[in-house]
C-alpha cells in the first residue's frame, strides 16, 4: 500500500515539473486563469474585481455615488410633475363652475336661457305681426333639503318672438328659521333655449326667506326675434321655462 502511494505522488511532482513556465510563473506553479473583462477588451491574466479586493471599493464608491444622484435626479423630476398635475386640477375644479355657467349663459347650452345683454333697439324687439303665437310654461319646484314652498303665480302666457313679458314666482318659507336659498333653471326644449332672453330674474342670486316670509319673484322675458328664421324651430310651439331651488351651500 505504501508503495502504491510513494508511486502516486512521484507521478503527479514529474507532471508538475513538466508543466510550461507562463509569463514569469515558475515551473511547477499553477498560472493565474484567463479571465475576460471589459476593461481589458476581453483577455486578461488577473481575476475579475470581486467584493473585498482593493480595486473594488473605489470602482464601487463611484458606480453608487452616480445611481443616487440619478434617482434624486428622477424623483425631483417626478414631485414636480405630481406638483404641475395637483395644481392644474385643483385650479380646473373651482373654475368648472363659473366657466360652465358663463357658457350655458351665452350660448343656451344644455336649456339654459341666454342672460347675457345684447344691444337692440326698438325696431328689433317690436313683437313679429302674423308669427305664431308661442305657450310658454313655467314650472317650479324645490329641493327635498330645503324647507320652502315654491310655485309660479301663473301657469302659462303666450308671446310672439320679440314681445317682452313678465311672470313672478312666489317663495315660502315653511320653517321657523331663516334660510338662504338658490335658483336654477333650464329651457325645454333645448334646441329653443338660445332663443329664450332673460332681462331680468332671480336665478343665481341667494334668496334668504325670514320664517313663514313670503315673496314674489318676477322674470322678465322675450324670445329672440331670430326664433322666427330658424327652420329647427318650425314644429316647436311650448317652451317650458322651470326653476328648481337648493338651500345654500353653507347657509
Amino acid at each position: 500500500m505504501a508503495l502504491r502511494l510513494h508511486a502516486c505522488f512521484r507521478g503527479l511532482g514529474t507532471r508538475a515539473a513538466a508543466w510550461p513556465k507562463t509569463r514569469g510563473v515558475s515551473a511547477g506553479v499553477m498560472p493565474w486563469r484567463t479571465y475576460a473583462t471589459p476593461a481589458n477588451g476581453g483577455n486578461s491574466s488577473q481575476p475579475p474585481i470581486r467584493p473585498g479586493d482593493p480595486r473594488y471599493s473605489g470602482n464601487a464608491h463611484e458606480g453608487y455615488r452616480r445611481y443616487q444622484e440619478e434617482a434624486q435626479r428622477r424623483n425631483t423630476s417626478g414631485l414636480l410633475y405630481v406638483s404641475a398635475f395637483v395644481i392644474f386640477f385643483l385650479g380646473s375644479s373651482y373654475a368648472a363652475v363659473p366657466l360652465y355657467r358663463l357658457l350655458c349663459k351665452t350660448t343656451g347650452f344644455m336649456g339654459t336661457p341666454k342672460t347675457e345683454p345684447t344691444i337692440r333697439d326698438a325696431e328689433t324687439l317690436k313683437p313679429l305681426e302674423g308669427h305664431r303665437k308661442l305657450r310658454i310654461n313655467f314650472a317650479g319646484q324645490v329641493s327635498t333639503l330645503l324647507d320652502w314652498s315654491f310655485k309660479p303665480e301663473q301657469r302659462q302666457v303666450s308671446v310672439v318672438p320679440g314681445e317682452t313679458a313678465l311672470a313672478f314666482f312666489k317663495a315660502y318659507n315653511n320653517s321657523d328659521k331663516p334660510i338662504v336659498g338658490i335658483a336654477t333653471y333650464n329651457v325645454l326644449p333645448d334646441q329653443a333655449a338660445p332663443y329664450f332672453n332673460k332681462i331680468q330674474c332671480f336665478c343665481f342670486d341667494e334668496q334668504q326667506l325670514d320664517p313663514r316670509e313670503e315673496i314674489d319673484m318676477p322674470v322678465f322675458f322675450f324670445i329672440d326675434p331670430e326664433f322666427a328664421d330658424d327652420p329647427l324651430m318650425d314644429d316647436i310651439d311650448t317652451i317650458t321655462l322651470s326653476y328648481t331651488f337648493f338651500k345654500a351651500s353653507g347657509r
